[in-house]
Parts: structure tokens; sequence; C-alpha cells
């Protein structure tokens, strides 16, 4: 095999110009410089909090199979981190903690002044996480208590948790969701309700955007589960109500809109220029997503009485979901609930066969 050669794409800077004890190289900060010709491969990376940094010992000379560790074990180069390897490439998990043009301030990376990079990428954390979810121990928890780790976070307020886990839902993060997150955890809390997806706790939303999917997160009610009902109002606001009629209802104030502007007014400038103004300069797009990352987790740290108002209210409840025998339509032979078919001669049709119209359910709110 030819040998295999590598361009450095940049150099790490920092005051150790000799070998030293790599954790002390670690509490420090470390700037790399990456060279013109790559800068342009540092697009968004602002959006990775963690790194990984591929670079190459070299001052690093000669190899040994095994050898003496930093804990005096005896390892084979391979189940060690020894910079003396048999092709000197060292790599390393860091904290990027800033980017500004072609320069990278990290923590924790163990490499000395004027090491070349070769390459950077960003962290992988998957395996990690597929391997807890597999755990047997764990999944026989979520499978007896699916809710378990979301019931602990909201008795904890732990709402930066919870919209990270929420994002996953929504898609992204976005103030809307962050309100429904804290409007969702301080009426859980307040009510000390749980779900478990029986229509034994109710909520009631006013407005399908995104502030709904906090509220169904956070409080386990669903469409699916028929505990969430749509009241089209048109207003942020949603009340959780047990069996008994006794509910809390949080509404935003008419003032959060501007307490939250005030609060992050870098943000307005860039969705000015980027959404209203369709300016998609890729560095533009990325200040852009920065800011509004940094908006909604930064909403979950407002006083929560500037931003809603909570009151106790006593509500008339739906009785449950009735069961709904499904029939099969003469026309298409698709199933369908019988209730929503027209019956002809003994004979039931859906609502697409026969041109009936039905309400819909869209960006725009219910409409036929």
């Amino acid at each position: 095999m030819e040998k295999i050669q590598f361009e450095p794409v940049g150099i790490i800077k920092n005051e150790f110009d000799e070998p030293a004890d790599y954790n002390k190289i670690k509490e420090k900060p470390n700037t790399i410089l990456i060279y013109d010709t790559w800068q342009g491969a540092l697009l968004n990376i602002g959006e990775c909090r963690y790194i990984d940094i591929i670079f190459f010992f070299h001052a690093s000379e000669g190899y040994e199979l095994s050898g003496k560790t930093s804990s005096d074990n005896h390892r084979g180069v391979f189940a060690s981190r020894s910079p003396r390897r048999p092709n000197a490439i060292g790599v390393t998990t860091v904290k990027l903690l800033k980017h500004a043009g072609n320069t990278l301030l990290v923590e924790g990376l163990d490499a000395i002044n004027n090491t070349p990079v070769l390459d950077i990428k960003c962290c992988d954390t998957s395996l990690f996480a597929s391997e807890s979810d597999s755990d047997p121990a764990h999944q026989a928890i979520l499978k007896s208590d699916p809710r378990i780790e979301i019931r602990n976070t909201i008795r904890a307020r732990k709402t930066d948790i919870l919209l990270l886990r929420a994002g996953a839902l929504h898609g992204h993060f976005c103030p809307g969701l962050a309100m429904g997150i804290m409007a969702a955890t301080q009426a859980m809390n307040e009510l000390q309700a749980d779900s478990d997806g029986m229509e034994d706790l109710l909520a009631i939303t006013e407005t399908n955007n995104c502030f709904s999917d906090g509220v169904q997160f956070v409080t386990g009610c669903s469409f699916g589960n028929n505990a969430l009902i749509f009241n089209d109002t048109g207003k942020t606001a949603f009340t959780l109500s047990k069996r008994d009629g006794h509910g809390i209802r949080i509404c935003s104030r008419p003032e959060s809109g501007d307490i939250i502007r005030q609060a992050f007014p870098d943000f307005q400038q860039l969705y000015r220029q980027v959404v209203e103004e369709q300016n998609h300069d890729t560095e533009l797009v990325a200040a852009y997503k920065k800011s509004a990352l940094d908006r909604a987790f930064g909403i979950l740290d407002l006083p929560f009485e500037k931003l809603f108002t909570s009151y106790t209210i006593d509500i008339t409840i739906p009785d449950y979901a009735s069961i709904q025998e499904s029939v099969v339509c003469s026309s298409c032979g698709e199933s369908v609930m019988q209730s929503h078919t027209i019956e002809k001669e003994d004979k039931h049709y859906c609502y697409t066969c026969t041109g009936t119209k039905f309400p819909v359910l869209d960006g725009n709110g219910i409409h036929c």
C-alpha cells in the first residue's frame, strides 16, 4: 500500500512549548487557528458544543507496542492514549468556547503549542445514548413506567432538559416551545399531576402553534390518547385539569413579547435580516440560528410571573372518549370509523368518497 499523506488544516496555540502533564494542558484554554484555505469548513461549527480534534504528535519520536501508562498500568499502545504511536495521531474531544473567523477557542485539549491539526469533527455521542437506552434494567423501568424520567425532571423543574427532549418532537428550538415547557411544568407542579394516557388528566390548549408542542410533551396529553382538547381561541394559553374539573389556566401576558425582545435584542435584528428580508448569507444564517437557540433556552431563566398569568379554574370535563366501531367504505374499500361515514342502503361510504366536507386542522386553525 502507498503511504498515506495528510495536509494540516490548522495549528494549535497555547503556552506549552514542551511536552507536559496532559492534565495541566487540558486545564488551559487552547486556540486553534484554521488556515484560510479551510475557513469555509467552519460553517455553523458554533452549533457543535463539543468537537473532536484530530492532530499530529509532531514532537513525538518512535513508538513501542506496549508500555507503562500514566496510571502505572502496562498496556498496549492501542489500549492507551500515549503520544508515541505508529502513526502519531491524537484525538481529543473538547468543548468549543468560541468561534470567530478562522479561530476556535476550546477547552480540554491535551496538545502542545504548534501542534498541527489534521481534522475537526462534531462529537458523536449516539453510541453512548443507544447503549444507555438498551440497558436491560433501564428498559424494564421504562416499560413499566414510560414517563418516569419526564416526571422526575418536571418535579425537579429542570426545564432546560425538558426543552432539549421536546426538541425531538417539535423539530427545532424556539421561544414558543420554551414557553409551552414553562407553562406546562408550572401547571403540572401546581396541580401535582401526572399522566398515564388514560384521559384522567386533560390539557386544553387554545393555540395550535409551537406552544402546544411544549404542553403535549410535558403533560403527556396528546390527540392520540384523547387527553388533549383544542379550543381554537388563538390565545397562547392552556388549562390543565383532572377529572374533577378543578384545574389551572395559564395564559401569556400581553407584555411577554416585549420582555423577551428586550432580553434578547440581537435576535430581532438577525430575524429581520434572515427571515423577513430573506438574506441567506451563510454566516448571517449561522448567527441567526445561534441567537435563536440562545433565546429559546434563555427564556427559561426569565421570571414565570412576568411572562404568564396563572389562576385556578373549574371547568366542565367531557366524557371519556367513546370507542368507535370501524367499517369498510363500500366505495374505496378503506377502513373508517362508522361515525365518520354516510350510510346509504345499508352500506357505508366515507366522507372522501361522498364529497362530504369535514373539519380540517392546519396552521390556520380549524375550518371546513
